[in-house]
């Protein structure tokens, strides 16, 4: 993306909208924050740009739960990680706190006009007709599914260890994941198989595979300052910009929308078909489409929309699990200890199921497995995917802190009145790690913490163990039981049947902001990447 060439006309309109803003505005100027690194990109350079959370966990030891930045041109911006603040703001005033044009015109990019895209009533129309589709029946039913995709690298990998020196070997467990996961999701959500793990080529797996990466890694300033100075830009004509405008980096983009649309089409007109003839399946596009079908015509989903959803199922259903995935197995590879303890948690439970005459898990099952369920939630904790969501004020209000705040002309206040339009960063990693939920020791990775855990009420933000990893209020990711129990199979598989090291590249990962939070190892043009050291594990 190269908008330099229209950037001066541009900051001279916003120039003049920021002076006339400035003398009509409510302050936030007696917010305590950090100086603005520069005028043309002011904060937001550095944060968007650093290694994952680096910029979030000084701003929260310094400042607390809310800071108020710059945004390039001197804009005011507030970053959020208070408890009670984030409630209000997902939960009580969701609607109040929309996405912000200039961010929904980025999902555009990648999930079109789905449920990522969408506010306000028609949020909470596309969201009844899917809602069928995500409950905890349909969820728990898709267990076995992700069970067999494991077994998938499990077969896979041990050939290729077989004739391997001492039966270990040095694998991208990204690349690999990725693989995995585009099955899970083909054949959960569409019952379809993309043959990802075996042929590794498919033109579904070329188009996903470096997708966020390649389009949002390592931000010039052009586009750290474009991609914030576009608010001023009326959205049809910013998504008419992203999606025509050659030269700004968007060939993949435009690759991977050509493609996922051609296989969303397939897939409606099949689905369609097979309901009509009474043969409908129990995927996720299924039921979906037998929602719809319900639904008048004033509250249905488009064919658009449709297609829309299917391309945003297609990215979140395999990228951010994969990635889940992907750190943490890099924790366990950094802390045998616990990782032999899971396994032998996993081992002492497939003893239990063998002599009960059974060879396959169930969900049922997953509670026999405390300490797998305490690293799972801890990996995502630790290592949320998406670590920050924006929002932008959609009136004046008012919105509480669960911790007083001093202002800098020295009062104390436990409540900050926003400004209409004004943007916020709510940081999930920030609040993830926040000591006054997590304890003193947040910042470590430490899974005991889920089994030692004080049962005591907090203020109530995500929708799972009062995570923000999956977001929370009206905009909670709606399939994040389907998450959970995706993880869950691939890490009982993995872990009983492999064992990770580090090496000296794995030592060198970064947590590189690309929309998600990316593994990467010298530089983004390499792509995601987590080369560990895999080993056949040994039973007792």
């Amino acid at each position: 993306m190269s908008p330099l060439p229209i950037a001066p006309l541009l900051a001279g309109i916003v120039v003049l909208y920021l002076v006339y803003k400035r003398i009509t505005r409510i302050s936030l100027d007696d917010i305590p924050g950090p100086k603005a690194d520069s005028f043309w990109l002011g904060n937001v350079g550095k944060l968007y740009r650093s290694v994952v959370g680096t910029v979030d966990f000084k701003w929260q030891e310094e400042f607390g739960g809310i800071a108020h930045i710059k945004g390039p041109l001197g804009q005011d911006m507030l970053w959020i990680c208070d408890p009670k603040a984030l409630q209000f703001i997902y939960h009580t005033a969701g609607y109040n706190f929309p996405k912000a044009p200039e961010r929904r015109a980025l999902s555009v990019l990648t999930t079109d006009h789905g449920l990522v895209f969408v506010d306000g009533d028609d949020h909470k129309r596309q969201r009844k007709v899917m809602l069928p589709a995500f409950g905890t029946p349909e969820s728990k039913a898709l267990f076995p599914i992700f069970s067999r995709c494991a077994a998938k690298i499990t077969t896979k990998w041990k050939d290729m260890l077989f004739d391997a020196p001492g039966q270990t070997s040095i694998f991208n467990v990204t690349n690999w994941l990725s693989f995995a996961t585009m099955d899970a999701i083909g054949e959960a959500a569409f019952d379809h198989n993309f043959g990802s793990i075996d042929n590794q080529g498919g033109e579904m797996v070329r188009v996903y595979q470096t997708l966020l990466v390649s389009t949002f890694g390592k931000l010039s300033d052009g586009k750290v300052f474009f991609m914030n100075m576009s608010r001023f830009i009326p959205l049809p004509l910013l998504e008419l910009f992203y999606a025509y405008m050659p030269g700004i980096g968007m060939d993949l983009v435009k690759q991977n929308r050509a493609t996922s649309h051609a296989f969303a089409r397939e897939m409606i007109r099949n689905k369609s078909e097979a309901l009509t003839d009474g043969k409908g399946s129990h995927d996720i596009m299924s039921i979906l489409v037998k929602a719809n079908h319900s639904e008048n015509e004033k509250t249905k989903l488009s064919e658009f929309e449709m297609i829309s959803q299917m391309r945003t199922l297609l990215l979140a259903g395999h990228e951010t699990t994969s990635t889940t995935l992907t750190w943490g197995l890099w924790e366990l590879a950094k802390h045998p200890e616990i990782q032999t303890r899971l396994r032998k948690e996993i081992h002492a439970a497939e003893a239990v199921l063998q002599s009960k005459g059974r060879t396959q898990f169930t969900v049922n099952d997953l509670d026999s497995m405390p300490y797998v369920q305490a690293c799972m939630k801890e990996i995502m904790r630790y290592h949320p995917p998406v670590f920050h969501t924006q929002r932008r004020a959609g009136k004046d209000i008012m919105v509480p802190l669960s911790t007083p705040i001093t202002t800098k002309s020295g009062k104390v206040i436990q409540e900050v009145l926003v400004p209409k339009e004004t943007r916020v960063v709510l940081s999930v990693a920030a609040y993830n790690r926040d000591k006054s939920i997590w304890g003193e020791d947040a910042h470590e990775f430490n899974p005991d913490r889920w089994l030692n855990k004080p049962d005591k009420r907090e203020t109530s933000v995500g929708v799972y163990s009062n995570l923000l990893t999956f977001s929370g209020g009206v905009r909670g990711c709606i399939g994040w039981r389907f998450a959970i129990y995706e993880v869950q199979a691939f890490m009982i598989e993995l872990i009983s049947n492999f064992e990770f090291s580090m090496t000296d590249e794995a030592k060198k990962i970064r947590r590189e902001a690309c929309l998600v939070m990316a593994p990467v190892v010298n530089d983004v043009s390499e792509g995601a990447q987590m080369p560990l050291r895999v080993s056949v594990a040994q039973r007792e």
